[in-house]
């Protein structure tokens, strides 16, 4: 796994939210299950390359003042029209403690649904999971290669992820991918199938029709 690091300032806390922000810094707050709270400030650019690159299944050093923390980015917040970070949480971990990360899912393969007119549609694009800090990956693949025609799925379940390993909190029932048609091909369908029923009924009211006049 690769090594990722950042530096931060304890913050001051005389200094408003946005005054650090204008100074081109995200505030943010450092804790753990046995680290007391620390509120600190770093450089916008540098942690926006880091999330980028860490996300928040990968183990960042931190260092803030004097105190050396290993920690995982737990929580960010950013601004509803400029995307920027506005505020960031660090967890700091414990080696032998559970923790409870999102990790991304990394789509390969090719599906032979496509061929067949079909789309894939993600709906799922990280799992919520407890591990150890050394069972952190980057990343599980989801090989869609599975997926050979329109309705087949892929559930959480289908990934075959380590249970003893890997504590889901994610249901395995989640779907993750799934090949359908496309809507405009959905809706002729329903269009023909309802033009179909429509002739069925009239050439039953026909019939009935026919033979209530022979009756008479």
């Amino acid at each position: 796994m690769a090594s990722f690091a950042i530096t931060a300032d304890v913050r001051d806390v005389n200094q408003k939210t946005s005054e650090i922000r204008q100074t081109r810094r995200v505030p943010g707050i450092v804790y753990g299950k046995t680290q007391e709270p620390i509120s600190l400030t770093c450089d916008s650019s540098e942690f926006l390359r880091l999330h980028r690159k860490a996300g928040e299944s990968n183990i960042i050093n931190l260092k803030v003042g004097k105190v050396d923390l290993e920690v995982l980015v737990h929580q960010t917040q950013k601004h509803p029209v400029s995307w920027e970070f506005t505020h960031v949480d660090f967890y700091a971990i414990t080696r032998g403690e559970k923790l409870q990360t999102k990790i991304h899912f990394n789509f390969i393969g090719e599906a032979a649904a496509v061929k067949e007119g079909a789309i894939i549609e993600e709906s799922l694009r990280e799992i919520e999971v407890k591990c150890l800090p050394r069972d952190l990956v980057d990343h599980f693949d989801v090989d869609i290669s599975v997926l050979n025609a329109a309705g087949d799925a892929i559930r959480v379940s289908d990934l075959g992820i380590d249970t003893e390993k890997y504590e889901l909190i994610t249901g395995e029932d989640t779907l993750i991918a799934a090949a359908t048609l496309p809507r405009a091909e959905v809706a002729a369908d329903d269009e023909v199938e309802g033009e179909e029923a429509v002739e069925g009924e009239e050439t039953k009211e026909g019939e009935e029709g026919e033979v209530s006049s022979e009756e008479s």
